[in-house]
């Protein structure tokens, strides 16, 4: 017989209701087990966790049995099958709707997909669920208080994500009403009072909106010594401007920032852009007028051309810069890579909160190109976007729109096409005709067409449907065969579609046809490279590689192959529906014979990287990264575990090299993939993964694997990728001395190559350093660098330098300052990242201890930008630590009490140790001093309160502010 449905309200004082009638539940210990089972649900909880939350220090003498009659007095009143008994102990077996919480949250991800509108509904829907603050009765009860801080935390959030959603259906009244009670509830939440001051301006109280400000500065003044964020003083700035839109629109932007270093945008294509000059200044004033711009149409009609054109005006009219993710072969589950790939974010795992934290603090624009094969996932993170990050526009190109309220639609007509009748002058000024005769004379020089030839060429656009692409491939034709073939070949009457262009792949396919067998054959191969490829790789691939080098440039001369020059390289690229039509008509070895390229690629990579030749080797890998990762999966996908084995296990040897998070999630499948054990390449593969799983934080998960690695090792190097993982897994996991013998048995390996050598040196230095055992970290770092200088590998002398700064760095900072400064310039120069980004941390903390504040915030901002885009929140806290020092000299208090007092209740925050651990207490004593008791107190309320990412931005903010005093004014003018 079924029990009666079982509800459970935590949003407000402990109930239970039974078939919708409330169900008495008494006495103070089974609500409390009945508290900590909601917590945890739908996990166990111990027997041990049952008695610390519901007896606390006074443990019943039975602690089993006291806890078995609690669970059977929940039984009786839940139903026997609600509390389910486990190996692991006792767990709530009801839907996740039974609790009003769960309830709660549920309402909130409905209406993240809903018109403003439903919603709106959804959202006051959830807001009714609360009858109090959550886990009311459990404040005292260290089981519930970091629970209920979340869900009052996600209330706040829903009560102004009602508010953003009635600014933009336009009942800015509502608005207002519901921000007020907020503020007044939460005086000092600075996001609630942006949106007041927003909805205000919008009912035309502008006044009221400014004088909102002024109190809130008055009162962070009085209270914090802090002034209001970025956000809401450039948000004051627009109101006095009457410089926000009136109407429905997002949520207030926040302040335009000086633009930081970010991955390039594209390079407009050398040859004329015609016809799109009234599309381009529309898009010019679509962007800037609208945070979410959607450029639509179909394949070929010109949309990536379009936004590339008008990228860099766009980037100057708005003061920011544009990051591009191409996302045109993108396949599911993606976009977040793709996007934290162009950012240059290096987290491994949630990479949607990566991107989002990233552009949360960002002031960009965000160019998403070819949406439509991935739509879904792009429309989530455009919405999560435009909620989240007021200072980023987005603009798309997709052959379909996102579908979100907030989006402005930017449809892209073919070109303009001459009509039958018209004159062979006014024909010849038709923007089609135009781009036609571009390409035809780029292609072949010649004298003016005749009369009738430009009628067949208005003729040849009209067939076409005036879409560039066709009219582009078309026009090479022309140029070996004539117009009037073409024209004739082409055939009439196709039209657009959702998909590719009919037209456009007649074209193609004439192209195709005129190729001879051999150029095919390479076209189909060729066809699986996703990103550039120079002749090397192209060579590898072909089924004639004595060939290669002359089919390429005839692939070019047909336009089916792009070149792309890149210094004194020339690399070269397949457009998408080239790519696609090629890839249909490929052999039946061109994936094989990728896949066989990309082991031998990363292999001769690696070999290289402990040479002379690692700046050519990291450049390589770096410019093959999207393509290594599409062939390990592509290899994984078709179960050929040996290349993909092989690639991998290169890729563990690049040591210097960040791998990003794609390639180090393949890696990791690869060395827990069944079949892998005992496979020649099986040592370096699994060696690889545990360094992987170490990066990421994994020590468990990489000491398992460096084990196993270890047991399949036979060569130097897979004994030294082995003992590598399992060293850097110990030193995550705190135990410093496993993590030292490790690199001490690294050294009795024989016969290891003199840049692995350095390597074990130079950890051995930072840990007898850190240790404070000054006398052996000298000696490890001066070995490092001998052998650094026998390897002749650029990345392994910068890596002996950091070591030796770090060794230095206690007892001299300002010599250390010029090692660590040497060692940044080496690994910079030869994209050794790894090296560079540690070298600057220690080099950051050598400037501030000798007095160097001017070098030491330029540093610092820098380097919070790139650790920003890759994640390293570890490092991020380091470095925010040692600005709090700077802050704490130049009298700025307030920030550096923020800082220290964020870091200190972070998870993400590394642990002090050695000296740190008193000279940072030392500070905070100064620093708390200072500020006075109540005041430090108020102040790290706040600061663990505030988001992590709104902490970087104040103490970004407040160096940026440090900075500019401290830079040199204009000195006098030259006479």
């Amino acid at each position: 017989m079924a029990q009666d449905p079982v509800e459970i309200g935590v949003l407000g004082a402990l109930e239970v209701r039974r078939a919708g009638a409330p169900a008495a539940l008494p006495g103070a210990r089974p609500r409390t087990a009945l508290a900590a089972l909601v917590v945890h649900a739908p996990h166990p909880v111990s027997v041990d966790g049952l008695v610390a939350a519901v007896w606390g220090d006074e443990a019943p003498v039975r602690p089993r049995g006291a806890v078995h009659t609690v669970v059977s007095r929940l039984r009786a009143v839940l139903g026997g099958e609600a509390v389910r008994a486990g190996p692991a102990g006792y767990c709530l077996a009801l839907p996740d709707e039974a609790v009003d919480a769960g309830r709660f949250e549920a309402l909130r991800r409905r209406a993240a997909g809903l018109p403003p509108p439903q919603a709106a509904g959804a959202l006051d829907e959830a807001l009714a669920l609360w009858r109090g603050p959550a886990y009311a009765e459990f404040t005292d009860h260290d089981f519930a208080v970091a629970e209920a801080a979340r869900l009052e935390e996600l209330r706040l959030r829903t009560v102004e994500d009602r508010a953003v959603l009635a600014l933009r259906t336009g009942t800015v009244d509502d608005a207002v009403s519901v921000l007020e009670d907020l503020v007044a509830e939460q005086p000092l939440r600075e996001h609630a009072h942006e949106l007041l001051m927003t909805a205000l301006y919008r009912a035309g109280r502008a006044a009221e909106a400014l004088e909102r400000f002024s109190a809130l500065r008055r009162t962070l003044a009085d209270e914090l010594g802090l002034d209001p964020s970025p956000a809401l003083r450039e948000l004051q700035l627009r109101i006095l401007g009457h410089d926000l839109p009136p109407g429905p629109a997002s949520p207030p932007a926040r302040p335009v920032l000086p633009a930081r270093p970010v991955p390039p945008a594209w390079r407009p294509a050398a040859d004329a852009f015609v016809g799109r000059e009234g599309e381009t200044e529309e898009l010019l004033r679509a962007v800037a007028a609208h945070r979410l711009v959607c450029v639509t149409g179909p394949g070929g009609i010109g949309k990536t051309r379009l936004v590339a054109e008008a990228l860099p005006e766009l980037s100057r009219r708005l003061a920011r810069p544009a990051v591009v993710v191409e996302l045109g072969d993108a396949g599911p589950a993606q976009v977040d890579a793709r996007v934290a790939a162009a950012l240059g974010l290096g987290a491994a795992e949630a990479l949607r909160t990566a991107v989002l934290e990233y552009l949360a603090v960002s002031s960009l624009v965000l160019v998403l190109d070819g949406c439509e094969r991935v739509l879904g996932e792009v429309r989530d993170l455009v919405e999560a976007v435009g909620r989240t990050a007021p200072r980023v526009h987005v603009l798309g190109t997709s052959r379909h729109r996102w579908e979100l309220p907030a989006e402005q639609v930017l449809p892209l007509a073919p070109l303009p096409l001459p009509d039958p009748v018209d004159s062979p002058d006014r024909t010849a000024s038709a923007a089609a005709v135009q781009l036609f005769l571009d390409r035809l004379r780029r292609a072949r020089p010649a004298e003016p067409l005749s009369a009738s030839s430009l009628r067949d060429v208005g003729e040849l656009c009209r067939r076409l449907d005036g879409v560039p692409l066709a009219l582009e491939l078309a026009a090479t034709q022309a140029a070996t065969l004539g117009v009037r073939p073409v024209l004739e070949d082409v055939g009439s009457g196709l039209q657009l579609d959702d998909g590719a262009h009919g037209s456009l792949r007649a074209v193609v396919a004439r192209s195709y046809a005129q190729l001879g067998p051999p150029d095919r054959a390479l076209l189909g191969r060729l066809s699986a490279f996703t990103g550039t490829f120079d002749c090397d790789a192209a060579e590898h691939v072909a089924p004639e590689p004595r060939a290669a080098r002359a089919g390429l440039a005839r692939l070019v001369q047909a336009s089916l192959l792009l070149p792309v020059e890149d210094g004194a390289v020339t690399r070269y690229r397949l457009l998408g529906i080239v790519r696609a039509f090629a890839a249909e008509r490929a052999d039946d070895d061109a994936a094989a014979a990728f896949r066989r390229w990309a082991a031998e690629h990363a292999e001769r990579c690696a070999r290289e990287a402990a040479g002379p030749a690692c700046g050519t080797a990291l450049c390589a890998l770096e410019l093959a990264r999207g393509d290594l990762a599409s062939a390990v999966a592509g290899a994984l996908a078709a179960g050929d575990l040996g290349p993909a084995a092989r690639t991998a296990g290169a890729l563990g040897l690049c040591v210097h090299w960040i791998p990003g998070p794609v390639l180090s999630g393949l890696v990791l499948r690869i060395g827990e993939h069944p079949g892998l054990d005992g496979t020649a390449a099986a040592a370096l593969a699994l060696g690889a993964a545990g360094l992987a799983a170490a990066e990421r934080g994994e020590p468990v998960r990489a000491r398992r694997l460096g084990v196993r690695a270890l047991r399949e090792a036979s060569t130097p190097p897979e004994r030294y990728l082995a003992l590598a993982a399992l060293g850097i897994a110990a030193m995550y996991a705190g135990d410093r001395e496993e993590a030292a013998r490790c690199w001490q048995a690294v050294l009795t390996i024989p016969h290891l190559p003199d840049a692995y050598v350095v390597d074990a040196h130079a950890v051995l230095a930072l840990a007898y350093a850190a240790a404070g055992a000054v006398r052996e970290a000298e000696e490890h770092a001066a070995a490092a660098r001998r052998a650094a200088e026998r390897s002749g590998a650029a990345s392994r002398v910068a890596f002996a330098l950091y070591a030796s700064g770090e060794v230095l760095l206690p007892a001299d900072p300002e010599a250390a300052a010029d090692v660590l400064r040497e060692a940044a310039r080496i690994a910079d120069g030869v994209r050794a990242e790894q090296v560079s980004a540690v070298a600057k941390v220690a080099l950051l903390s050598a400037l501030t201890r000798t007095g160097r504040a001017a070098e030491a915030l330029g540093l610092a901002l820098t380097l919070l930008e790139l650790q920003r885009r890759g994640g390293h929140w570890p490092q991020l806290w380091t470095t925010l630590r040692i600005l709090a020092e700077i802050f704490a000299a130049a009298g700025r208090l307030e920030a550096a009490e923020l800082v220290l007092a964020a870091a200190e209740t972070s998870d993400s925050a590394p642990g002090l140790v050695g000296d740190d651990v008193e000279r940072y207490r030392r500070l905070r004593a100064t620093v708390r001093e200072g500020l006075g008791a109540d005041r430090a107190h108020r102040i790290a309320t706040v600061a663990r309160l505030l988001p992590r990412t709104e902490v970087l931005d104040r103490a970004r903010d407040t160096a940026e502010e440090l900075s500019a005093r401290s830079s040199p004014g204009p000195g006098p003018a030259a006479t």
